[in-house]
């Protein structure tokens, strides 16, 4: 738990002295994090399903169906490299990703608080393939926001696709790259939600009859809702739609002091609407979490909602304690579903130095 408490407080720390104006200090500051996030994640062994992982790369197994992954895998050990070698590329690769898709923010620090709080335990920690098509995605998404480069776009989604298929699903953001922000808008996403949530099972099973992959990728998560799988809880709901109220309630003064906000409030929109379309179902998580890059540029906008400075600072505060508490409730989370003799569960940390 040490490893995982020193990771939070320097991130956190730094996060706090972000102040939202880029200066050379936060740039330092957000290099720094993302080589502890790199350290920690480049160097875990064996939690989640690390040990799936591993014993397909020995054997030279496709683990997954994905066959850029699996081609990514052949090279790694074509070319000698050992399975550690080759996760540690992996995260170095998506921590480079991260830079990237923080370049559009003035809060790049709070980008891994985000991170820590939203996709670190099941993706960075436990995931490999799905990990690295997220951050493709978000890298993408900074590509065609900043420089409008469409068709690059389009080819790293489809890059990222050949890692894990699942990441189609961030293709709709497309369509909102210019759009500014309207209510009209919003409010048919959330009547769509809705209205695939009132019959989500024969929504998806509809689905599944277009394509192999959603056949092949989808139906075990569709027949695993049957069976009770669950998704979401209390605490998505008082937190998604607390932070879409107030989101709404800043947008006026948000869109002049972070770019780009009405993209990420509607990516926000799109977040929400999976958790109303399927509450009940463990896909819609692993669907819904490409957007959760929209907490990196939605949450910080809150500190605008005060005039006085010592309002805005305990709001900073608060903001970033939360997404650290989040951060630590996952792994508690993610390890009380694993007997207590399963090696795979994230606490205690585990290193490649402490290999067997």
């Amino acid at each position: 738990m040490l490893v995982y408490i020193l990771l939070a407080f320097i991130v956190g720390i730094f996060a706090l002295i972000e102040d939202g104006k880029q200066t050379g200090l936060d740039k330092k500051l957000f290099n720094v994090g993302l080589f502890v996030f790199l350290l920690v994640v480049g160097l875990r062994y064996m939690h989640g399903d690390y040990g799936t992982y591993e014993m397909a790369y020995n054997e030279r197994i496709d683990v997954g169906g994905d066959i850029g992954y699996y081609q990514l895998q052949l090279l790694f050990q074509d070319i000698g490299g050992s399975f550690q070698v080759f996760v540690f590329i992996i995260t170095l690769i998506s921590v480079f990703a991260f830079r990237q898709t923080f370049r559009m923010s003035v809060w790049p620090i709070f980008g891994i608080v985000m991170i820590l709080g939203k996709i670190f335990t099941l993706y960075a920690m436990s995931g490999i393939r799905q990990y690295l098509a997220m951050a493709i995605c978000w890298w993408a998404i900074s590509e065609l926001l900043i420089y409008k480069r469409k068709l690059l776009f389009l080819t790293m989604i489809l890059i990222a696709y050949t890692l894990h298929g699942s990441a189609i699903i961030i293709l709709p953001v497309y369509f909102f790259r210019d759009r500014r922000f309207n209510s009209l808008v919003a409010f048919l996403m959330i009547l769509l939600a809705v209205i695939i949530g009132r019959s989500f099972m024969q929504f998806f099973k509809g689905a599944a009859d277009l394509s192999d992959f959603v056949d092949n990728r989808f139906g075990s998560y569709v027949q695993g809702s049957l069976y009770g799988e669950s998704g979401m809880n209390l605490l998505n709901y008082a937190e998604n739609f607390l932070f879409l109220f107030l989101a709404l309630l800043v947008r006026k003064k948000a869109v002049h002091k972070i770019p780009y906000f009405d993209f990420f409030l509607y990516m926000f929109l799109i977040y929400c609407g999976f958790l109303i379309a399927g509450n009940e179902v463990g896909i819609v998580k692993r669907l819904r979490d490409y957007y959760a890059l929209s907490y990196a540029f939605i949450v910080p906008s809150f500190i605008y909602l005060f005039r006085d400075e010592s309002l805005r600072k305990a709001s900073h505060f608060i903001i970033v304690i939360y997404f650290i508490f989040l951060m630590f409730r996952s792994l508690t989370v993610y390890d009380s579903v694993f007997d207590e003799s399963y090696y795979g569960k994230v606490i205690p940390y585990h290193s490649v130095f402490q290999m067997k």
